[in-house]
């Protein structure tokens, strides 16, 4: 079945495979955190990552040329910095309110890619990124949230992200190995987050070990970091950004299905309406331009 898919349909997969995994991460951090300081799980993240795939891929290690080297340090900086501003933002507002603001991507990246490559976006990609904004403040807003200084730091943290995903797009047409681009983006990212671990005059643990925290810095450093970001780098190149922001926002459905299944949270009603609104996102982005060729291959064989 995969086989008979094309290159944008395999990348589109495999992108909602990663929003999947990213999804949950959320409850894999808040295991992982009980026993470890934050920047250490970063610092844990990006450098465990880079040596797992600098060691596991030797023969990768050849395909590393400027383009791919340039290009993952670029991203990695993004991505280094991005985690930084996320880490400090989380400590005055709430992990609702972080989901809500870092999702809004799914509209910078549309509008930063018109004004940087004048690609105007599809009406249907900016109605289905309203509808999935929409969604996931159903999700995760509540009463008493507000905006404040963690808020704003969450914000800039999205347009960093944002960013990363229209670098990505623009490196991987010129990379030879896709593996050596995301290890080179690990080594960066764990160069800050070393610095930052420092200045923090942070220690690394935060309480006694548990299996829990353990387990949830396995699915972060393999999963959430090493296999997300091989898939998000590879799918990229056949995936338009404002698509792969808008999939990859579903992150947010994923991440509330595994709270309520893993962590023991609620699943009131606003959720279920949170959860309707993003897959009518997600149908808008996806199902309806497919739907579109469909009818135009018929009208097409009609003619004939």
């Amino acid at each position: 079945m995969i086989k008979g898919l094309s290159g944008e349909a395999k990348a589109e997969l495999l992108l909602f495979v990663l929003a999947m995994i990213w999804g949950g991460s959320f409850v894999a951090a808040k295991f992982s955190m009980t026993s470890f300081d934050p920047y250490y799980v970063c610092l844990l993240r990006y450098g465990l990552g880079f040596l797992v795939l600098w060691f596991l891929f030797p023969k990768e290690r050849k395909k590393l040329d400027k383009p791919t080297l340039i290009g993952g340090l670029e991203v990695g900086i993004l991505l280094g910095v991005g985690t930084a501003f996320q880490m400090v933002g989380l400590k005055y507002t709430t992990p609702a309110n972080q989901t809500f603001i870092i999702v809004s991507y799914v509209i910078t990246v549309p509008l930063l890619n018109y004004i940087i490559t004048k690609v105007r976006p599809g009406g249907h990609i900016l109605v289905a990124a309203v509808f999935t904004v929409i969604g996931v403040g159903f999700l995760t807003l509540g009463p008493g949230t507000g905006f404040n200084i963690g808020d704003g730091m969450t914000f800039i943290m999205a347009l960093l992200f944002a960013f990363q995903i229209l670098c990505i797009d623009h490196w991987m047409p010129k990379v030879t190995s896709s593996i050596m681009f995301t290890a080179a983006q690990f080594f960066a990212a764990t160069v800050i987050s070393i610095i930052l671990f420092f200045i923090n005059g942070r220690t690394m643990y935060t309480g006694e070990i548990t299996a829990g925290a353990i387990t949830g810095i396995i699915y972060i450093v393999i999963l959430n970091t090493v296999v997300a970001y091989v898939i998000q780098n590879y799918a990229q190149r056949d995936a338009s950004p404002d698509k792969s922001a808008l999939i990859i926002s579903s992150e947010s459905l994923f991440g509330t299905f595994a709270a309520y299944f893993f962590a023991g949270e609620s699943f009131p009603p606003k959720k279920i309406v949170g959860c309707v609104l993003i897959l009518i996102g997600q149908f808008i982005a996806q199902v309806l331009p497919a739907l579109k060729k469909m009818r135009r291959k018929r009208r097409a064989i009609d003619k004939v």
